[in-house]
């Protein structure tokens, strides 16, 4: 049996990872040009910018151990000194501080580091980008997904 997953974002790059290592067959959909799903991180010079999720916690062991084993670098979120921002009227804001992340972690290259690392460890055979799904079936006990493109798998 071929397990189809419907998007490429943490959670179905995760389970591809899982039943690639396991040897089972599957084949993983992403509507967009790029896996990750929420998580995107953005590079301006030598900086990373996290657009999207941007930190996780202590608790979060499951987390903690997929970035271990894929022998991703976490640090400690910086926590004092003033936050500077900008709101949506151009108004320079200062002063509320970082106390809210304290304790939080933040990964080395931003955390699109560990949605790459996961897409990098599945064949290209068994990934693919760009192909939005417009409709999902089930008749006589067989799935049927049909992409934007026309192709269809069962």
């Amino acid at each position: 049996m071929k397990t189809l997953i419907i998007g490429g974002g943490l959670s179905g790059l995760a389970l591809a990872e899982m039943l690639e290592t396991n040897g089972q067959d599957y084949l993983l959909l992403e509507a967009r040009e790029r896996f990750g799903g929420r998580i995107m991180t953005e590079q301006l010079g030598d900086a990373r910018f996290d657009l999207g999720p941007a930190w996780f916690w202590p608790g979060q062991s499951r987390i903690a151990k997929l970035i271990s084993r894929l022998g991703l670098k976490k640090f400690d979120q910086f926590a004092s000194g003033d936050l500077i921002f900008e709101d949506e009227s151009g108004s320079v804001k200062r002063g509320y501080g970082f106390a809210s992340m304290q304790g939080s972690w933040r990964l080395d290259g931003g955390l699109s580091a560990l949605t790459q690392a996961l897409a990098e460890k599945l064949p290209p055979e068994r990934k693919r980008l760009n192909s939005p799904v417009e409709k999902v079936e089930m008749a006589d006990g067989i799935g049927r997904v049909t992409l934007a493109d026309g192709n269809r798998f069962e």
